[in-house]
C-alpha cells in the first residue's frame, strides 16, 4: 500500500524501508523548506543553506536504515542538519571566512527571510532577507532567557513535551513561555514596524 502524505514521519520512514520510494519523497517536501530556514539563519546565504539542506537529505537517506526509531525521524534528522552545519563553520574558519552571530527562530519567522531569499535569489532580495531577520532576532535577544530558550528548541522541531522535559518544566508552563515570547515580539514589531511582519503571525 502506497504510504499517504498524511502519515506520519515514522510510517513514511518504515514505507520507504519497505521499498516505496514515493515515501521519501513526501519526507523530503516535508521537510525542505524548514531546513533550508533552519540553515538560513545560521549561514545568512540562501544558496549555501539549500546546498546544506541537500546534503543532509542525502546522508539521512543513505543511513536511514540505521534509524533505531522511525518516529523520532525529526529529531535524528536534526542531528545530521547540526552536525552539517559543525563541519560548514569548520571548513570555513579555515578559510578565514565570517558568519553572523547565531540567532534563533521559531515557526514562521525564519520564513520572514528565506521568503525573500528565496523566491527569486538576488543580492538585493539576500539584503533585504537579513535586514528583516536582523530587526526580528533583535527582539528576541531582548526576550527573558527562558523564554528564548523555548523559541529555540521549537525552532529545533522539539514537540512540547520534550520541551518540557529538556527545560524541567510543565507543558502548560512551555506552552505559556513560548506564547508570551510570541507575544512580546509581535507588540514590539508591530510597534516599532507598523505592516512590516504582519507575515510572521497569520
Amino acid at each position: 500500500m502506497a504510504a499517504d502524505q498524511n502519515a506520519k514521519d515514522g510510517e513514511l520512514v518504515a514505507a520507504y524501508l519497505t521499498g516505496d520510494e514515493e515515501a521519501w519523497n513526501m519526507l523530503c517536501r516535508r521537510y525542505t523548506k524548514e531546513l533550508i530556514g533552519f540553515f538560513f539563519r545560521k549561514v545568512g546565504n540562501i544558496e549555501d543553506a539549500k546546498d546544506l539542506t541537500q546534503d543532509t537529505l542525502m546522508e539521512a537517506m543513505v543511513k536511514l536504515p540505521m534509524l533505531r526509531s522511525p518516529e523520532s525521524f525529526r529529531g535524528w534528522l536534526y542531528k545530521i542538519a547540526r552536525g552539517k552545519q559543525a563541519k560548514f563553520f569548520r571548513e570555513n574558519k579555515r578559510r578565514g571566512t565570517r558568519f553572523p552571530i547565531d540567532k534563533v527562530s521559531v515557526d514562521g519567522i525564519t520564513e520572514t527571510g528565506v521568503a525573500y531569499a528565496a523566491q527569486t535569489p538576488s543580492p538585493e532580495n539576500s539584503v533585504i532577507a537579513k535586514e528583516r531577520l536582523d530587526i526580528v532576532y533583535g527582539v528576541i535577544s531582548r526576550l527573558p532567557e527562558s523564554q528564548r530558550k523555548v523559541l529555540l528548541l521549537k525552532e529545533e522541531g522539539m514537540p512540547q513535551k520534550a520541551i518540557a522535559q529538556e527545560l524541567g518544566i510543565s507543558i502548560a508552563a512551555a506552552k505559556v513561555r513560548l506564547h508570551r515570547a510570541m507575544k512580546k515580539l509581535k507588540l514590539e514589531l508591530e510597534t516599532k514596524y507598523p505592516g512590516e511582519f504582519t507575515d510572521l503571525f497569520n
